[in-house]
C-alpha cells in the first residue's frame, strides 16, 4: 500500500528538497523562473537556509512524500510590505512525473490553502502559472483561484517566451 504523507520541509530534507527542485528545473524548464545553472550554485547551506528561512516569514514549504520519497512540492511566503501582508503567494508546484494523474497536486494545493488560513491577516493568494500549463491551470481553478491577468512574455528563454496567467483566491469565498 502506498503512503502519501504532506508536511512542511525541514532543514533536515534539503538534500531531497535540492534533488527535487533540480528534477523539476530540468523535466519542466518552461515553468519555473529559475534556471537548473542557477540552482545549481547553491550549497546545500543556501539550500537548508531557504527552506527554514521561509518559516520565519511566515511563509512554509511542504512537501509530498510517497513510500517516505519527496514526489511533490509546495511553498507559499508572506509579503514584507505593511501594505501586502493580506496576501500570500503559492510558488515552486511540482508533482513528479510518476505521481500525475493521482491528484496530488490538488492535495498538496488544498494543503497549502489550508495552511494559509491559520495565518492572521492573510485574506487572499495569489500566483502564477504558465500559460500552456492546461492541466496545473484546471487543478488552480477547481481550489477556487481565478485567472485575473496574464503577463505576456514573462519568462524568456533562448528559444522562445513563456506567458503566465496570474491567479487570485480570495479566502472568504471558500466555503
Amino acid at each position: 500500500m502506498t503512503v502519501i504523507e504532506i508536511r512542511p520541509l525541514t532543514g533536515d530534507d534539503a538534500p531531497a528538497w535540492r534533488s527535487i527542485r533540480l528534477r523539476m528545473l530540468t523535466e519542466s524548464p518552461y515553468s519555473f523562473g529559475s534556471t537548473v545553472e542557477e540552482f545549481s550554485r547553491q550549497t546545500m547551506d543556501q539550500v537548508r537556509e531557504r527552506i527554514a528561512g521561509r518559516a520565519l516569514e511566515e511563509g512554509f514549504q511542504l512537501g509530498a512524500f510517497v513510500d517516505g520519497a519527496l514526489l511533490g512540492t509546495i511553498g507559499a511566503y508572506r509579503g514584507d510590505s505593511q501594505r501586502e501582508r493580506h496576501k500570500m503567494t503559492i510558488w515552486g508546484v511540482y508533482v513528479a512525473p510518476e505521481m500525475r494523474g493521482q491528484a496530488l497536486a490538488r492535495r498538496l494545493v488544498s494543503e497549502a490553502i489550508s495552511r494559509v488560513r491559520t495565518i492572521a491577516g492573510v485574506e487572499q493568494v495569489i500566483l502564477w502559472v504558465a500559460a500552456h500549463n492546461d492541466v496545473a491551470r484546471h487543478v488552480y481553478e477547481q481550489a477556487g483561484f481565478r485567472a485575473i491577468g496574464m503577463e505576456r512574455e514573462a519568462l524568456k528563454f533562448p528559444d522562445r517566451y513563456v506567458d503566465e496567467h496570474m491567479m487570485q483566491l480570495f479566502l472568504r469565498d471558500l466555503t
